[in-house]
């Protein structure tokens, strides 16, 4: 079965295409064809995706062709998404899934990248793990000119999150994590991460909760009310801070987010507030996309107050 993805950039848009034709195509017998030679660039959410799709997929369809611009060839591409998914790690978690030659299959080189503006891909099973992100992510924070407290918000809500990964997505794999900055076209800086599992998803694990079971109608319904203080699979309360304090992150910080579970999409736009909810293509789980532009603020002495660096 062969599945075509016709976008440049690989991240959240175009994983939703990638598994419609996926959906569409997965009773078609053999193994995947993945073809994303026209991609020139994958941000960290695509990249995550394409871990946790790949190690997921039922054994009929493997091994995966996959294609990308320059690769597979007798030569190793320098520069384009082969060369940054080199440097991040990405054949390391999926290499004995492709139907790829040994000789083909790009090697991260010994010298270290600078930590200071990545996260490579890093997969989450354990709490030690998420404590090694957590701090790496802190350093790429402190980049950015994120202040003590700036920063101890966002690792607090990111420590949640992975954290509930281990509680809440019922799923051997563990979670995913990667991270970059970037810069604009006006020169500022800003940071895009992601997070993801193939778990059971919002839905499932909110449907524990009895009280919660009539307002779950969807999985775009469900991101709804998972993003609502208080929400949580628990009945008892006390849980269910994570996602409504990444929308709180997001506008304290003027962000975006992009979260996806089961069928269900929730973009949130921390500048003006916007949100919503919609129907998307099925996805096993649940992945989050935050970006966060370079900080020029700094808080009081309480944490409580933003005013600009002078």
């Amino acid at each position: 079965m062969l599945i075509r993805c016709e976008h440049t950039t690989y991240s959240v848009e175009a994983h939703d295409d990638v598994l419609a034709a996926w959906s569409a195509a997965r009773l078609e017998e053999g193994p995947l064809a993945l073809d994303l030679s026209r991609v020139g660039f994958i941000d960290p959410y695509g990249m995550c995706a394409l871990v946790l799709f790949l190690n997921h997929l039922p054994p009929e369809a493997l091994p995966v062709r996959l294609s990308l611009p320059g690769w597979p060839t007798d030569e190793e591409p320098t520069t384009g998404p082969v060369s940054y998914l080199t440097r991040m790690g990405f054949w390391e978690e999926v290499h004995e899934l492709l139907d790829a030659k040994p000789e083909h299959v790009p090697v991260r080189p010994a010298r270290l990248v600078d930590r200071s503006v990545l996260l490579d891909i890093t997969i989450m099973r354990s709490h030690d793990a998420i404590s090694v992100m957590l701090r790496k992510t802190g350093e790429i924070l402190q980049n950015l000119g994120f202040a003590i407290t700036a920063r101890g918000h966002v690792l607090e809500v990111l420590s949640e999150l992975c954290s509930n990964v281990l509680l809440h997505a019922q799923t051997e794999f563990g979670g995913v994590a990667a991270m970059q900055t970037y810069r604009n076209r006006e020169g500022g800086r800003y940071l895009v991460m992601s997070i993801g599992d193939a778990g059971i998803g919002v839905r499932r694990s909110l449907a524990a909760n009895m009280a919660l079971a009539e307002r779950l109608s969807s999985d775009a319904q469900a991101l709804g009310v998972a993003v609502q203080p208080g929400a949580s699979r628990f009945a008892s309360g006390g849980h269910g801070g994570g996602l409504p304090r990444v929308l709180e992150i997001a506008r304290r910080y003027e962000g975006r987010v992009a979260f996806r579970s089961g069928g269900g999409a929730l973009a949130y736009n921390g500048v003006d507030g916007q949100r919503r909810s919609f129907d998307a293509a099925l996805l096993s789980g649940t992945q989050l996309r935050i970006m966060l532009p370079e900080n020029k603020m700094h808080t009081d002495t309480q944490g409580d107050l933003l005013v600009p660096v002078a």
